[in-house]
């Protein structure tokens, strides 16, 4: 899936190419043909469309294609009497190629008067090594710092250095999947489906049906939202979505099937799985996982490993299972088996299913419960996108995965963006966690945070000495509240506010984080489970308890007339914190 690639496969089978919005494209060639324009970075990670833009960019600006597929590192074409030099892919050059170029290209953006602009394209690692694997110059240091400040701040701190950068790992890959799908189920391609056997009369040709579903004709957009959902729950945790992944991943949902030659249906081989009465197992909603590829395959691609750290399948609770174990007999669940099981005769209550599930019950000794056991995770999962929002709360949809708290993070960040007030129970929730994390006691304070240590910086799971107690509602200056850290609320953190004197301490919130303090405010013990999670959040106290120390020192409070007040924690009978004083003398 190299645009190289893409480019020949599409002249050879004569197909219209999926195209996708492009907005930095139109951008870079403004400012290409502007009076005083700009030498041009584009970094991100592999997959992420840096060469499609570059050839976009070569098109629209008048260079010739053919040129462009005669596979040149490096091109360059006249815009007037300026010089555009494009370099696809800066990591295919070798370093004695790549050392001239860089020197050229750091003295042509330091100097006004330059008539030579340049358009690199490079993954972030690769940029900065071949900065810095180019013999040294003084334009070359400059350049790197800039280029620096650039990727991590989007800000170019020397003026004179005429440089932007886009990175296009930034780009919301949420938003972007719903685009493909689009792209891709509405393809003109698909015309042809209509008169092929496959679909004539009640026939059901699993491709055509996992398009169907795709686009959501007849049962809405959950589907599509969910993938968009955990998509973007990825991404808050750090794991990126290249376009090239995206596209695999719709392809694989659409054409898999595990029978099929690569785990990927074609046309010729849907008559077969059809006739052998295998159309459950093109499940397009086991296809977003990867379980038509073998489980090693599945394992080592890394679009799927990405989804399946939501555990989506092998999460379940007990009203979900008992709905979809018993409820064709029990009639607390009837109508709603009726509605999310029977009503889909084609991945949900299949023959095999139904006969699976019967067998289970009865207990008969042939049954394969592993066979029945694979086929409710199936049904977990195709649960998880087809279960309307209507009956999401009352089966807790987000039970279905790891992150149970995943829907109220969603809220929260939705609420951050819209500039709302985000719900109440999330900064409960938060601030019982981190009380719950800081004392090493089950304590129920939410309306205050309660700083408590050990008496030295240890890390110890106990903290029986109160250190301060931190209003959440804004009193005297003080203030615990959840915020979004100015990019259009994609970050979500925590922000604890403690008067003029005392700098703003914030903890980015990503969805792992988020989960972790609603599962240790609900009761679960910090260390069993995550670890990591556990050791951010005391090195969070860490910071907190030094910023006290700097005010106490500022007030001069630290020991009065030779005693020293010391208070420590006891729990009321409510369960909150309250301080036992106890003064000593020095």
């Amino acid at each position: 899936m190299y645009d190289e690639s893409i480019q020949r496969a599409l002249k050879r089978h004569k197909i219209v190419p999926i195209t996708l919005p492009a907005p930095l494209v139109k951008r870079l060639v403004e400012n290409f043909r502007a009076d005083m324009p700009a030498s041009h970075i584009i970094t991100g990670t592999a997959g992420d469309g840096k060469t499609y833009h570059c050839r976009e960019v070569w098109t629209a600006l008048g260079g010739d294609p053919a040129v462009w597929n005669e596979g040149a590192k490096v091109q360059t074409l006249a815009i007037g009497s300026r010089s555009l030099v494009i370099v696809k892919d800066l990591s295919e050059l070798r370093d004695e190629e790549s050392a001239g170029l860089i020197a050229d290209f750091a003295r042509d953006v330091a100097n006004p008067a330059t008539s030579t602009f340049y358009l690199l394209a490079a993954n972030h690692g690769q940029l900065l090594e071949k900065l810095k694997s180019a013999p040294p110059t003084d334009e070359i240091e400059r350049v790197t710092t800039v280029i620096e400040e650039l990727l991590v701040t989007g800000n170019n701190p020397d003026p004179a250095i005429a440089i932007d950068l886009d990175d296009l790992s930034r780009s919301p890959a949420a938003e972007t999947v719903m685009t493909i799908i689009d792209e891709v189920t509405q393809h003109d391609g698909w015309d042809g489906c209509g008169s092929c056997a496959a679909n004539a009369g009640d026939a059901i040709c699993p491709i055509y049906e996992n398009r169907r579903r795709l686009i959501g004709e007849g049962e809405g957009d959950a589907f599509k939202r969910r993938i968009a959902a955990l998509i973007e729950l990825s991404e808050r945790n750090g794991n990126h979505f290249p376009v090239r992944q995206l596209l695999a991943l719709i392809a694989n949902s659409l054409l898999g099937h595990p029978d099929a030659r690569d785990g990927l249906m074609s046309c010729a081989e849907v008559p077969r799985i059809v006739q052998e009465g295998r159309t459950d197992l093109a499940s397009i909603y086991r296809n977003i996982f990867g379980e038509n590829l073998r489980p090693s395959k599945a394992e080592k691609t890394e679009l799927f490993r990405k989804l399946n750290v939501f555990g989506i399948g092998a999460e379940t609770s007990n009203r979900v299972d008992n709905l979809l174990v018993y409820g064709a007999d029990d009639p607390a669940y009837r109508a709603d088996y009726e509605r999310l099981v029977l009503v889909d005769p084609i991945y949900g209550a299949t023959p095999a299913y139904s006969a699976a599930q019967r067998a289970y019950l009865e207990g008969v000794e042939t049954t394969d419960r592993t066979a029945f056991l694979a086929s409710l995770r199936s049904q977990r999962q195709r649960l998880f996108f087809t279960l309307p929002d209507e009956l999401a709360v009352d089966y807790d949809l987000w039970d279905l995965t790891v992150f149970r708290y995943a829907g109220l993070y969603l809220e929260v960040a939705e609420k951050l963006a819209a500039k709302q007030s985000v719900p109440r129970q999330a900064i409960t929730m938060i601030v019982r966690g981190l009380n719950r994390i800081f004392t090493g006691m089950l304590v129920q304070n939410q309306d205050e945070l309660v700083l408590a240590t050990s008496g030295s910086y240890s890390q110890s799971k106990r903290s029986p000495l109160l250190d301060e107690l931190i209003s959440v509602p804004r009193q005297g200056g003080e203030e615990v509240a959840i915020v979004s850290d100015g990019t259009g609320g994609f970050s979500v953190s925590v922000r604890l506010v403690r008067g003029s004197d005392i700098p703003l301490v914030t903890l980015a919130l990503s969805p792992t984080r988020f989960e972790f303090l609603g599962r240790v405010a609900e009761g679960a013990l910090p260390s069993s489970f995550s670890l990591e999670c556990h050791e951010d959040l005391l090195a969070f106290k860490a910071r907190l308890l030094r910023e006290t120390e700097n005010r106490r020192k500022l007030d001069g409070d630290e020991i009065v007339d030779g005693e020293l007040m010391l208070r420590f924690i006891d729990l009321g009978n409510d369960g909150r914190a309250v301080a036992r004083r106890v003064i000593v003398r020095v």
